[in-house]
């Protein structure tokens, strides 16, 4: 199976969809979560079931999805993906991107991203990139929701991740269609 790094972003994505387990296991990776990525994952939004309309920051725990294998958490292991690290890093603010991006590069993975300079740097290095809505349309094609659960999970990943596709993103019209 291919390998691939998740950064901050797109899992928080997934997270806000209720369904990350069964999405990440139906994308065909070995999913690796740089350590960068572990400490930028903190908080997710909720509904507040109190206050209909409301929402609320709740802590992440990603150790669900370590211990089941889901996750292999990684980080740099010798100099030369630390240097392409402290690369990365001078040119983003995230250094759950940089190290992605390093890891991704010196490992030959791919990187699960949905940002958007990220995205044109990964590319440029040659490397493979999947997003959001790659990953969800991969789970949809094979654990086969019904609508009413696919709705949920995308409307779910805009109101609570604020995430919306750009339209040159691959399954962008998937998306709206769905």
């Amino acid at each position: 199976m291919a390998h691939a790094a998740i950064d901050a972003c797109c899992l928080i994505d997934l997270l806000a969809g209720g369904h990350v387990e069964e999405i990440l296991r139906a994308a065909g990776f070995d999913w690796h979560l740089p350590s960068a990525v572990q400490g930028e994952v903190r908080h997710v939004r909720r509904y507040n079931t109190a206050q209909p309309g409301q929402l609320l920051g709740v802590d992440v725990d990603l150790s669900p999805l370590i211990a089941s294998g889901v996750l292999q958490p990684c980080g740099p292991s010798n100099q030369t993906e630390q240097d392409c690290f402290v690369r990365y890093a001078a040119q983003f603010r995230s250094e759950g991107e940089a190290m992605c991006l390093a890891l991704a590069e010196q490992r030959n993975w791919t990187l699960a991203t949905g940002d958007r300079r990220a995205i044109c740097i990964a590319r440029q290095a040659g490397l493979s990139v999947v997003s959001c809505p790659v990953l969800l349309k991969r789970w949809a094609d094979a654990t086969q929701p019904d609508q009413a659960t696919l709705s949920k999970v995308l409307r779910d990943i805009q109101v609570l991740a604020q995430f919306r596709p750009s339209p040159s993103m691959p399954e962008y019209q998937w998306w709206l269609d769905a």
